[in-house]
């Protein structure tokens, strides 16, 4: 079974999918792999603890503290449920899993911020070692020798057939692993093999067994097969195969940090840019384009305070996991060179005449800032029409009028509005930035 790495972007882009029409709430739903809470307390430990196991019998998932249910209104943890849940010790934690369950249950904690509110999250793993089974009861949510199971959106003790499931892929699992050692054994050979108890440190074979000493196991030396060791005198045994360090703690008892990540929207990377930020981790940026519905968003700002070219940008970007065809259409623009700057029209229509007086008002800095509708886009589409050298002497102001617009317009807007917006903000992402990414 592969350990799944917890709090990728596309996992948390995911759980926090915000609602158009309503930003302050997300449109996931508690699954059999997601949980909301509003708010964290050791109250409701024994809750936590029954869909943590739950999960671990799963196939693993997530506790988000902070949103609200029915709505999922996006409430943050704050004041004494932020405190309560900064302040978990890692070890009272493990302590509070290992005394109401076992085999032991893998955990992550984390903390991440978005729209300036802080939500927990407890990643709960799929456990390596099935069925985990209640030890100690705890009020009314835990009783001994029971064993929870998440369905969809609840935790339960389990049913017959998802039980059935999971000790015939014990079986087959010890099964694999007899298999494996029986291969080694042949080829070792009988009467050549011995059993070592890693536990006690005996050693038992077909000619007679021996013990070694506690004090002397961690002082062995491994001699891999057709090699030797220089030290004389210092104990060895022959290995077949390889030895591993191990670089980690034990499971469930390791020293953990909570570890708090900033959540980046379309709304972050366009502000960022227009702002021009001094954004910490530029690179985030670039890879969050991915995992939004829109390709044509400004990019060359952030590659440009990454200190990468588009090259190196594309290698980046090819090595990120998503599922949106955005990633795709990201690199095609990098690799192409393509840009938005869009011809005005020297024609005789409406159309055409009016995005001329919008160029004009541009150049002289008299646009008017309460345009709507298609006149706006009309005026989006002549921004295009700037020269790069028009849009840097009118930087400044270009990007105010944009800031304006995207935080009036953008939220609720559809179709050609939304897309002439981005469009022409990363024309002026581009004019002002690409020629510093070579």
């Amino acid at each position: 079974m592969e350990a799944k790495t917890p709090f990728s972007q596309e996992d948390l882009n995911e759980i926090f999918k915000i609602s158009l029409s309503a930003p302050d709430r997300v449109i996931s739903r508690e699954s059999s792999s997601l949980e909301f809470k509003e708010s964290f307390g050791w109250a409701s430990l024994a809750k936590y603890l029954k869909t943590s196991a739950a999960y671990a019998n799963a196939k693993g998932g997530y506790i988000v503290f902070g949103i609200a249910n029915k709505p999922h209104r996006l409430c943050g943890l704050s004041g004494t449920h932020l405190k309560l849940f900064e302040d978990i010790d890692p070890e009272k934690m493990s302590s509070n899993f290992n005394e109401h369950f076992a085999p032991e249950i893998e955990w992550t904690i984390q903390e991440y911020e978005l729209q300036g509110k802080v939500f927990g999250l407890l990643y709960i793993h799929e456990a390596k070692d099935k069925p985990v089974v209640c030890t100690k009861d705890a009020g009314k949510e835990l009783k001994e020798s029971d064993i929870y199971y998440r369905y969809r959106g609840r935790s339960e003790r389990i049913k017959y057939p998802e039980l059935r499931a999971i000790l015939e892929a014990k079986r087959e699992s010890e099964q694999r692993l007899w298999m494996k050692h029986l291969v080694n054994i042949a080829r070792i050979g009988v009467r050549e093999a011995g059993i070592f108890d890693l536990h006690t440190g005996s050693v038992t074979g077909s000619g007679g067994s021996f013990l070694i000493d506690e004090s002397l196991l961690s002082q062995l030396s491994f001699i891999k097969e057709g090699e030797f060791s220089e030290v004389k005198g210092q104990p060895t045994l022959k290995l077949i195969g390889n030895v591993e360090p191990l670089t980690g703690g034990v499971i469930g008892t390791a020293k953990r940090q909570i570890v708090k990540i900033k959540g980046i929207r379309t709304a972050d990377i366009v502000l960022s840019t227009l702002n021009q930020d001094n954004v910490p981790e530029p690179e985030e940026y670039i890879k969050q384009i991915c995992f939004e519905s829109a390709a044509f968003l400004p990019v060359y700002y952030f590659i440009k305070k990454s200190g990468m070219t588009p090259e190196k940008t594309v290698e980046m970007l090819e090595g990120v996991v998503s599922r949106s065809a955005t990633r795709g259409k990201l690199i095609e623009r990098l690799k192409s060179g393509n840009t938005q700057e869009l011809a005005i029209p020297n024609g005789s229509t409406a159309a055409a005449i009016k995005k001329r007086k919008c160029a004009e008002a541009l150049r002289s800095k008299k646009v008017n800032a309460g345009l709507t509708g298609k006149e706006l886009e009309y005026c989006l589409q002549a921004i295009r029409g700037l020269t790069a050298d028009e849009v840097k002497s009118n930087s400044k102001y270009i990007r105010e009028l944009l800031r304006n617009w995207f935080n009036k317009h953008y939220a609720l807007a559809k179709g050609p509005l939304a897309d002439n917006l981005r469009r022409a903000i990363c024309w002026v992402d581009e004019a002002l930035n690409m020629g510093d990414c070579k």
